[in-house]
């Protein structure tokens, strides 16, 4: 049974809509006089961000444990469980119709044995029992100590579609700004049939005494990846998996792996990660991440339109980067690179553009 939530806007109206009368007979009662504790001060922890995927002929459930810090996981004594229930395919989209009875698949306790996720900042499940060309329903319920059900996380919806093939021919090579990847993408799905949609790519890289981690942010297309985040003379390995997106559930497929990449023996810093513009009086104030390891500096640029010009003559050593060269009301883009602490003071790739109308204060 679920219990229900003390914060919910009509229960909140009924609590609140009790006669005068009752507030005045615990007012006249002994003890010290006080106004009632509101009870959404303790209402209830909800899982939030579940997400799925399938992989693997399987599907991938994550989520978040609420009210914790990631890196305290394990600490938590929440109890989980897993919900299931099947779709009629034909009615897979369909937000009005009756959601079926779901089934309990999994039940997930501290301290999340097998459950965590390589860095141990979410929990993680995998559903086996999953067929092509069907489609289901999963919800997370958050239990009590007694194994009731407190509350229930958002739903998601996943199709099972046949995943696209192996990318072939997976060459990688040193170049001068990191490791170049190379590919052809696959034009058939698994079972040898043409691929129903785009195929994209989720690059996962790993290195010695560290786990596997993924390197792109959203997928690329086409077949090409260049890698700048990688230390000199460093090996690497290499997994480039094919994917494609139905229907909102993203679908993937069997990686090709490549082994014991080795980087170049010099090679220019990466950019910062983050770059964010603040305005100023009169001026625009860049900032970005610096990096953890030192590095010679940065050099900030801003674009106009097509113009691209580099605005730091010599390399700066920490944010920010005020720019007062700017006219108010027009739209700017900037980018920084990091240079690196050879003496030629090689430079990096440029960071993704930060977009910003001058608007500034006078």
């Amino acid at each position: 049974m679920i219990l229900p939530n003390p914060c919910d806007t009509r229960l909140h109206n009924v609590l609140w809509g009790i006669p005068v009368l009752l507030l005045g007979l615990l007012l006249a009662g002994c003890g010290t006089k006080s106004f009632p504790r509101s009870l959404c001060d303790d209402a209830p922890s909800v899982v939030q961000d579940l997400q799925a995927q399938v992989r693997l002929k399987r599907v991938e459930l994550q989520w978040s444990v609420p009210g914790v810090e990631p890196g305290n996981v394990k600490k938590s004594g929440h109890r989980f469980s897993v919900l299931k229930s099947e779709i009629r395919w034909e009615n897979r989209n369909c937000l009005e119709c009756p959601v079926p009875m779901q089934h309990e698949i999994q039940r997930i306790e501290p301290p999340y044995a097998g459950f965590l996720t390589p860095d141990s900042t979410k929990i993680s499940f995998a559903d086996g029992s999953v067929e092509i060309n069907r489609a289901y329903r999963y919800q997370v319920a958050l239990l009590d100590k007694r194994g009731a059900q407190v509350t229930l996380s958002n739903p998601v919806i996943v199709k099972v579609m046949p995943a696209p093939g192996i990318p072939r021919e997976l060459l990688a090579a040193p170049e001068n700004q990191g490791i170049l990847l190379q590919w052809k993408p696959p034009v058939k799905d698994e079972h040898g049939r043409p691929i129903q949609g785009e195929v994209q790519f989720a690059i996962e890289r790993h290195a010695p005494d560290n786990p596997w981690e993924r390197v792109t942010s959203i997928p690329i297309r086409g077949n090409l990846f260049l890698d700048p985040a990688v230390t000199s003379s460093e090996t690497y390995d290499y997994r480039v998996i094919p994917l494609v997106v139905f229907e909102g559930t993203s679908i993937l497929g069997e990686p090709a792996s490549i082994l014991h990449v080795k980087a170049p023996g010099a090679l220019p810093p990466p950019p910062p990660n983050t770059v964010w513009v603040i305005p100023g009086k009169g001026s625009l104030e860049v900032h970005w991440t610096e990096h953890k390891t030192k590095v010679g500096g940065y050099h900030v640029y801003r674009r106009e339109g097509k113009e691209i010009i580099r605005l730091t003559a010599g390399p700066i050593q920490h944010p920010p980067y005020v720019d007062k060269s700017v006219k108010k009301n027009n739209v700017y883009h900037y980018a920084v690179s990091a240079v690196g602490l050879q003496a030629d003071q090689r430079e990096g790739l440029l960071s993704k553009w930060a977009e910003i109308r001058a608007l500034m204060f006078e």
